[in-house]
């Protein structure tokens, strides 16, 4: 008798082997199911647009990148909190592993291998080498005070500025809140700067409420909405400003 080892019954039939003729005859009648494709079942997710998605989306058209390989999407970061954030927002778990970059810095970065999660980022506008690609995101309105805030968080900047009046204004301080986006994508920041123009009628100096951080639960980078809450919350206005910049400015 033969061992029942792995792969016992290669190369056996029904007519050659009576272990095979037994477990046919035990199948036989039985309708077969149907075979699920690698990946699919309930656990996967179906991708569109919830403010959580549109705060991870924001994240990685920054700070992100996805692979020529179609399936492999990565965030690099210095703040683990945003890259811990990033995955709650995508509902996924994965290492968080140090990355070393130019001139001897290291920052963090976390990969996915998600093919789903791939072609639904590439059909919203996000590709490989998006740097100076990206254009518009096509994010519905509901949810692009949270794209916002993803942008804003990866690669954007809040600042409290207090300045002296001039001229007819001499002797009077003024306090601005000035909120910078930056990319290398001219036609991504004309774009953003529409937007938010069009949704936000911010185009200069206005006052605005319930902007990118409209509830106390929204995925963000805690350190930068202290900045705008406390601006907020002392009277202050608030100054829309994307802007191409060739180094970031202060965050």
């Amino acid at each position: 008798m033969r061992a029942m080892g792995k792969g016992w019954a290669k190369g056996l039939t029904a007519a050659t082997d009576a272990r095979v003729a037994r477990m046919a005859a035990t199948r036989r009648g039985r309708r077969r199911g149907a075979y699920a494709r690698k990946g699919e079942g309930s656990s996967t997710p179906v991708w569109e647009w919830t403010p959580e998605t549109a705060y991870a989306v924001g994240l990685l058209a920054t700070d992100g990148n996805l692979s020529s390989s179609g399936r492999h999407i990565s965030l690099s970061s210095k703040d683990r909190e945003q890259l811990l954030t990033f995955l709650r927002c995508v509902r996924r778990t994965a290492r968080i592993g140090a990355v070393r970059g130019g001139f001897g810095t290291t920052s963090l970065r976390v990969q996915l291998g998600d093919v789903g999660l791939y072609r639904w980022l590439a059909s919203i506008g996000l590709h490989p080498r998006k740097s100076h690609t990206l254009a518009a995101i096509a994010a519905p309105d509901a949810v692009f005070p949270h794209l916002l805030r993803g942008l804003l968080d990866g690669d954007g900047s809040i600042i409290d500025v207090t300045y002296e009046g001039t001229g007819k204004a001499a002797g009077r301080r003024y306090r601005t809140l000035l909120v910078r986006f930056i990319s290398a994508s001219r036609p991504h920041v004309a774009w953003l700067q529409q937007r938010i123009h069009a949704l936000f009628g911010l185009s200069g100096s206005v006052t605005a409420t319930n902007g990118i951080y409209p509830g106390p639960d929204v995925p963000c980078l805690a350190r930068k909405r202290e900045i705008w809450i406390r601006f907020v919350r002392e009277g202050g206005v608030l100054v829309g400003d994307p802007a191409v910049q060739s180094t970031s400015p202060p965050r």
